[in-house]
Order: C-alpha cells, then sequence, then structure tokens
C-alpha cells in the first residue's frame, strides 16, 4: 500500500467524504446562527508574594519557587471557590434588582427586563430602595431559610449570570507570567454585568483572602497568648510560694543570712575557744592558790557571807556576759545593753569591794608555811576568784550560744534544699513564660506582616467593555468541515484495513498458498475516464500470455495436446464469462481451441465448444475423453488448447482425477469476497493429488487501482492537474517528453564529439 492507494481509495467514497463536511457545516450554521456576542474584562491585582516588603526583614521577602506556586493556587482557589462566587452572584443580583431602570454600565435593558420577568413580588418586595446593605441582607437571609426558595435556585442551579457554576466556567484567573500580578478576566454577553462582576469578585476575594491569613494569625496569636497566661500563672504560683517560705521562717535572704551566720559561728568558735582556755587557765591558777591557804583561811573563805558574796558575783558575771554578748547582735539596743552592763559592771565592783572587805576581817596569819603573806595570796585568790567567775560566766554564756548557732544551722540546712528548689521551680516557670513572650511577640509581628503582605491592591480595575470578542463561527465552521472529512475518511481507511476480502493478488497469494497467474479486472462502476475496453484487453492478454507461456514450456514433444482446467471454489465466480472471453482473445490471435463446458455456451467463432453432462458418475471422470461421447472420436492434436470448466467444487461433485492428468489447472476466484475455511479445505484435497503440479490463481473482478499496482498505469484520461499531482506524490520529476529531449541532447553531443 502507498499514498497512491490510499488517495484512491478515498476518491472511490468521495460523495461521502463531501456529504460529512457540508452535513456538518450545515449543522453548525443553523446552531450558530443567533450566538450572542461575548465581551471579556478583565483586572489586574499586585500580590506582592514573591517580592513585596517584609517587616520581619529589611530587605524584599525572598520565597522559594514551591512556596511562591502553592500561594498562587491558593489566591486563584480562594478565586474560584464555591463560598466567594455565591457571594459575587448575590451581591450581582442585590446591585441590579436595587435598580429602578437598567443603567448600561451595570445591566443592559434586555438582561433587566429578563431578570424582571423571573423574580417573583415576594423577593422584589424585600428590596430596601437606595440601600445595597440592608437589600443584601435581607436576600441573604431570604436564601439561606430552605433550599427551595428562589435566591437559592438562582444561586445555586444554572442561571447564567447569577449561579456560582456559570460564573466559575467564564472565569479565569492566572499568574502573569513569573511575576507578583495575578490576572483576572471573565466573559459575558452582557458588557455592563461583565464589568460589575469583576469588580464585585475583587472586593469580596480579597475580603476573603484577607480574613483567612487573618484569622489564621489570629489563632496562633490566641493559642500563644493563652500559653502565656499559663506561664504567667505557674510564674506567680512559684514566687508566692518562696514568699510564704520566706515569710514562715523568717528569711530575708537566705544565702547572705546563711554566709553572715558561718562568719559568725566561726568567729564565735574562736573566741569561744579562748574563753575555754581562759576559764581552764583561771580554774588552775585558783586551785594552785587554794591549796597554799592554811586550814584557818580556806576555812574563813568558805564561810557563808564570802560564799554569797561569790555566787553574788557569779550571777553578775553571768549577767554581764549575756548582756554583752546580745550588746554584739542587737545593735538597735546598743544604748540600752550599754546601760545596763554599766550598771551591772558597777555591781560588780561592788560585789568585790564588799568580798574583799570580808576577807580582810577575817583573822589570817602573816606569813603562810612557804613565807608568803597570807594578804598577798588572799589577794590573789581573790582575783583569781573574779577571773574564774567572770569566765565561768562567758563558758556557760558561750555554751548556750553555741547550742544556739548548732540549732539555726540544722534548721537552715534543709531550708535551703527547699529553697534551691523553689528558686528552680521559678527558674524553670520564667524561662518558660520568657520563651513563650518571645514566640508571642514573633507572632505578633508575623501577624502584621500578614496584614501587610495580604492587602492585595488592584493595579487594573476592569474596564466596560465596548467591543465585543472576535466570533469563534468561522472557527467552528472551518473545524465542522474537517472534522466532517476526517471522521468519515478515517472511517473508511479504518474498514478497509478491517475489510477481510481478498482483494490484490499479494493478499491472495498469502490466504491461498499458490501462485496468481493473472488478474482480471471487475468491469462494472469503472470511471468514465478509463477506456473499458482495453482494461478489460490488457485483463486477457495476461491470461492469454500465461496460457502460451505454459504451452510452450511443454514443448512439442510431449504428445498429449495442453490441455487446461479452469475450476472455481464456489459459485458464481465468474469463470463462465472469464472464459468466454478469453475464448474470443485466443481465436482473434490464431490459436485453435476446443472449449468442454456443463453448461450451454453460444457459438464463438474459431472455438469448438462441446457441453458436456454432469451426472452420478461425474466425480469418477479419470480424462478428458470421458467426459463426452464425441470426445472418443476426436484427435486432441489438432487443437492448441483444450479447455476444461467444472463448476464449483464445494457445492458439487467434481472429477479430482481429471487434475492429475491435465497439465494446467486453474483456480478463478472473486476478490471482493473472503478467503474461508471451507476454500482452504477444498483446495487441501485438490494439493493432495496433484503433488507438485498445484493450480495457480487467475483473481477475477480485481479494482482498477490493483490492475495498475501489477501492470502500471492503464490508459486513462487524466487533466494535466492530476497527472502532475500524481507525479509529485511519485517523486517523479520529469515526464516522458522531458526525457526524450535529454536523451537528444545526449545523442546531439555525442555527434558533435
Amino acid at each position: 500500500m502507498n499514498i497512491i492507494y490510499f488517495i484512491r481509495l478515498l476518491l472511490k467514497h468521495i460523495y461521502l467524504l463531501i456529504l460529512g463536511p457540508v452535513l456538518l457545516f450545515a449543522i453548525i450554521f443553523y446552531s450558530t446562527k443567533d450566538e450572542p456576542k461575548q465581551y471579556t474584562s478583565a483586572t489586574n491585582i499586585y500580590t506582592g508574594i514573591a517580592s513585596g516588603a517584609s517587616l520581619t526583614s529589611l530587605e524584599s521577602s525572598k520565597v522559594d519557587r514551591l512556596s511562591t506556586m502553592i500561594a498562587f493556587d491558593n489566591l486563584i482557589n480562594i478565586v474560584k471557590s464555591r463560598e466567594t462566587l455565591e457571594e459575587v452572584g448575590l451581591k450581582l443580583f442585590t446591585s441590579h434588582m436595587i435598580l429602578e431602570n437598567a443603567v448600561p454600565e451595570i445591566i443592559s435593558r434586555e438582561s433587566y427586563s429578563k431578570l424582571m420577568r423571573i423574580v417573583p413580588q415576594d423577593v422584589k418586595d424585600l428590596v430596601v430602595k437606595n440601600d445595597f446593605d440592608k437589600t443584601y441582607k435581607a436576600f441573604k437571609k431570604y436564601k439561606e431559610k430552605d433550599f427551595n426558595n428562589f435566591i437559592y435556585e438562582l444561586i445555586a442551579l444554572n442561571h447564567p449570570d447569577y449561579s456560582s457554576g456559570k460564573i466559575s466556567g467564564k472565569l479565569k484567573a492566572r499568574r502573569l507570567n513569573s511575576s507578583d500580578m495575578l490576572e483576572i478576566s471573565y466573559r459575558s454577553t452582557d458588557p455592563g454585568i461583565c464589568q460589575k462582576t469583576l469588580e464585585i469578585l475583587t472586593d469580596v476575594f480579597i475580603t476573603n483572602y484577607s480574613s483567612v491569613k487573618i484569622n489564621q494569625s489570629d489563632a496562633i496569636l490566641g493559642y500563644f497568648q493563652s500559653q502565656l497566661d499559663d506561664a504567667q500563672l505557674k510564674l506567680d504560683e512559684a514566687e508566692e510560694e518562696l514568699l510564704q517560705f520566706n515569710k514562715t521562717n523568717n528569711i530575708i535572704n537566705y544565702y547572705e543570712q546563711t554566709e553572715h551566720i558561718v562568719g559568725q559561728k566561726e568567729l564565735f568558735s574562736a573566741k569561744y575557744n579562748e574563753i575555754k582556755m581562759e576559764y581552764a587557765a583561771s580554774e588552775s591558777v585558783l586551785k594552785v592558790l587554794e591549796n597554799k591557804l592554811t586550814a584557818q583561811q580556806k576555812k574563813q573563805i568558805n564561810n557563808a557571807n564570802i560564799l554569797e558574796l561569790r555566787d553574788k558575783l557569779a550571777s553578775i558575771n553571768l549577767q554581764i556576759a549575756t548582756k554583752e554578748y546580745q550588746a554584739r547582735f542587737d545593735t538597735l539596743n546598743e544604748n540600752k545593753y550599754t546601760n545596763e552592763i554599766a550598771a551591772l559592771n558597777a555591781e560588780s565592783l561592788m560585789l568585790q569591794q564588799e568580798l574583799r572587805n570580808s576577807i580582810d576581817k577575817s583573822y589570817f596569819i602573816d606569813n603562810s608555811i612557804d613565807g608568803i603573806t597570807s594578804t598577798s595570796v588572799l589577794v590573789e585568790w581573790l582575783e583569781e576568784v573574779v577571773n574564774y567567775e567572770a569566765s565561768k560566766a562567758k563558758l556557760l554564756v558561750g555554751a548556750q550560744r553555741q547550742k544556739e548557732f548548732d540549732d539555726l544551722v540544722s534548721d537552715l540546712a534543709p531550708k535551703g534544699a527547699t529553697m534551691k528548689r523553689l528558686e528552680r521551680k521559678i527558674n524553670i516557670a520564667e524561662r518558660e513564660y520568657l520563651s513563650i513572650l518571645n514566640s508571642l511577640n514573633v507572632a505578633k509581628l508575623r501577624q502584621q506582616n500578614i496584614e501587610l503582605n495580604s492587602n492585595l491592591k488592584v493595579l487594573e480595575p476592569p474596564i466596560f467593555p465596548k467591543k465585543s470578542e472576535p466570533s469563534k463561527r468561522k472557527m467552528l465552521l472551518l473545524m465542522g468541515l474537517m472534522i466532517g472529512f476526517i471522521i468519515p475518511a478515517s472511517l473508511v481507511i479504518i474498514l478497509d484495513f478491517l475489510d477481510q476480502n481478498i482483494k490484490s493478488a499479494s493478499r491472495a497469494e498469502k490466504l491461498t498458498g499458490l501462485k496468481v497467474a493473472a488478474i482480471f479486472p471487475r468491469l462494472k462502476k469503472v470511471g468514465r475516464s478509463m477506456d473499458i475496453e482495453t482494461i478489460k484487453s490488457a485483463g486477457l492478454d495476461a491470461i492469454a500470455r500465461r496460457l502460451i507461456f505454459n504451452k510452450e514450456q511443454i514443448g512439442e514433444s510431449n504428445y498429449q495436446v495442453n490441455t487446461n482446467l479452469f475450476f472455481s471454489l464456489q459459485g458464481s465466480e465468474g469463470k463462465t464469462t472469464l472464459l468466454e472471453l478469453l475464448l474470443e482473445k485466443l481465436a482473434d490471435i490464431g490459436y485453435k481451441t476446443m472449449y468442454l463446458s456443463p453448461d450451454h455456451v453460444d457459438a464463438i467463432n474459431g472455438v469448438e465448444i462441446i457441453s458436456y453432462k454432469i451426472d452420478n458418475s461425474f466425480h469418477k471422470v479419470a480424462n478428458i475423453a470421458e467426459l463426452h461421447p464425441d470426445l472418443q472420436h476426436k484427435n486432441m492434436d489438432d487443437y492448441d488448447f483444450v479447455i476444461v470448466e467444472i463448476p464449483g467444487i464445494i457445492n458439487n461433485a467434481y472429477p479430482i482425477n481429471l487434475f492429475r492428468v491435465t497439465d494446467h489447472s486453474f483456480a478463478v476466484t472473486r476478490a471482493n469476497r473472503a478467503w474461508s475455511k471451507s476454500d482452504e479445505n477444498a483446495l487441501q484435497d485438490i494439493l493432495e493429488v496433484v503433488a507438485e503440479n498445484k493450480p495457480q490463481i487467475i483473481l477475477n473482478g480485481v479494482e482498477i487501482q490493483e490492475m495498475e499496482n501489477i501492470m502500471g498505469d492503464l490508459p486513462r484520461s487524466r487533466s494535466y492537474f492530476r497527472r502532475l499531482i500524481k507525479d509529485i506524490i511519485q517523486l517523479r520529476f520529469f515526464s516522458k517528453s522531458e526525457v526524450a529531449k535529454l536523451s537528444k541532447k545526449e545523442r546531439k553531443k555525442r555527434e558533435d564529439k
């Protein structure tokens, strides 16, 4: 198959290929004759998504490509969302209903009249004259009361101007190249509605977008604010717990207090050790001096008066030591303690003097055993007694204070651990509070940034479209012509591919496994430009050449006449008609032929015709002479060809042995039928008998195109244009005349040389 084949195939169905485009053209022409004009308006909105300013950075905000695409997708989805478009539709309806008459800049007179005819009176009664907001609220409330009211059906169903679905179908939103600009365009049959719809859509879209962004940031801000309040409560509770602990335990500054107490305890420990050493020394010296006293002296110092004075002195010294110790820590009452200590010292001196006087009144021996005067020993003893009592008093006070220090340290030690735990709790609560506070400040900053960036700006408001769009009617008509041609042409080609008929010689050889000896054209429905007689003659010439060629191959040495058996697998294959034409052809070129036919055939000049009968013994015929009694007396050598015709072998009995004894057999087969399993089985029986002398196929009723594929161009009248197109398709750029001219020029050049 080549392009010529397909062109001829299409030309064969030229009326169908013309009817399809014309019919579809007429349908589209009629359908679009009342097509309304379309008006388009557009608006450009600056978004600042990719290059807008940011409060979080001194530079322009930088967003990656994916984030930018997502942001623009969100914008476009908000524009086309059902909620946005329903609000636009309701507001557009409200803007039309509050008009008393049509205003071309808002709605045309025709559209306004149509609207007023369909709006019921109860909806008209909701209109508040010259008040858009109140009317809109009334319509919205009316719409939301149920799902069967007029406004709900107007917005939610299929009104061309107010329903969300129809608005979405006529709305386009896209990003302009790689910029921050968003272009929104709208198409309508009414220029006023076109512009007004875009104006309302722009306002609603910007409001909804800002609401979404701000609500999102408000939710984040609210979360951090609630978390901050909880953190503040935890911090206050921890600080209050520490405050109550300090109040309960009289703690002003635990660490300074403990440091001071430790320092005082160390100083006291050193002083207390000195007091102990002083007390031990005084006690030792006193024991030595008492050992030096005589019995009489010991008796005198142990009398009741001296012991009483000594006890009083010890008591006074204890009070003095206590007051001196208290005065060191109670600086607020320093003067009081000073006066009391001075009074106690004066009283101590008086007691010391009384003690001396009491000792002086006693009787003493002038000298002791060791030669020391008694008065000297007693004076020393008295001084040591005073020192001893003072040291003893200090020791008692020091022991008491030592116990106080030990108790204070034991009391403060566990409080330190509690203090650490409370401070750690406050520290954790404080860090949590500061962290949440920082997040809250960041969220507030981002909220301000979102409010800044969500404030979209309309750079190019929608204009009133005065000029309608070019009609698509011409394009639709052109497409109708193309589709009307393509669909039938495709069907013709597909059906041709699906066609199971034999059609061509190559397909016949492939299906039958036999060689095609010749082809004969289909004589009916031949175009006017074709010479039918020439075509028929060409087909007969081909068959005759095959017979003559077969005869020449046998040669004169063969004693048998050249016998040819013509048969068909099925009936009505056209073999009788074909043989009649072939016999006339052989007679014209001078061959003597005998024709054996089962049917009555009209006489043909130069051909001997014998009609034989088919009876019950027909299938037993073993040679040609048995077909008719007259053949017994015929000399077959007098004939150039003996042609025997037998009927279709599938539906009739046939002499199988006759195939074995004839020189050549030909199966006449129609090209316009399919090859079946029964054909294959019938042919297989013959092939098993004839061995190598297989039958050949004569393909009858072949299309002219197939004839030209095998035999070359057939004679026909062609216009110059058709010849040119054919030459171009076949890449033949030189005609015969041009080739002849070139050849003549070459000969002339040779002669000149």
